[in-house]
């Protein structure tokens, strides 16, 4: 296929796409229709470390300080963690952070460690733990990495080493105007 043809062809498959995912969304939470548990649309596969590195605005291990509230964010119900940062695979987040956590998973642990792969809140204070990317606790980034998909298999590598490797090797799956 010539590349004039190609692109109106793309461009078509992911306005498609992206308007099924909004009528997706709007139909399963719009005004009383929020009967249920919903399921997310992502256009990254969270078992790839380096789609989720290439989605997120940060990438770092955290410590769950304590459970602090919830929040609606665009219909979305989560709870919000404080959680104490440690080291950074990617990003500026720095200190002590809100990280809200999707209630339709499994919570988050006081006092457990996890690699949180988040998304700036439109409050720009806080981070959103990108749907369906929260690993089981970690005991010490010296630990094997653990992986569920070939696509992101680990290669023998410690945690620390892993998402290091996610984040120089990271995939941006986002729509872009330009191609």
């Amino acid at each position: 296929m010539s590349e004039v043809r190609r692109r109106p062809a793309v461009a078509a498959a992911a306005l498609t796409v992206l308007g099924c995912a909004a009528w997706s969304v709007y139909s399963l939470t719009g005004p009383g229709r929020n009967n249920g548990p919903t399921e997310a649309v992502t256009l990254y596969d969270p078992q790839d470390a380096r789609q989720v590195a290439g989605t997120a605005d940060d990438v770092f291990v955290g410590t769950v300080a304590g459970r602090t509230g919830e929040r609606d964010i665009y219909g979305i119900v989560s709870d919000t963690y404080a959680v104490r940062v440690g080291q950074v695979f990617k990003g500026s987040v720095r200190d002590t952070t809100t990280v809200s956590h999707y209630q339709g998973e499994e919570p988050l642990d006081d006092g457990s460690s996890y690699v949180f792969a988040t998304g700036r809140v439109p409050d720009g204070q806080s981070h959103a733990v990108l749907l369906e990317t929260t690993p089981p606790p970690i005991g010490t980034l010296a630990a094997p990495a653990q992986t569920n998909s070939a696509a992101a298999a680990s290669g023998g590598r410690t945690i620390s080493e892993y998402w290091t490797w996610a984040v120089e090797h990271e995939i941006d799956v986002s729509p872009r105007q330009d191609r």
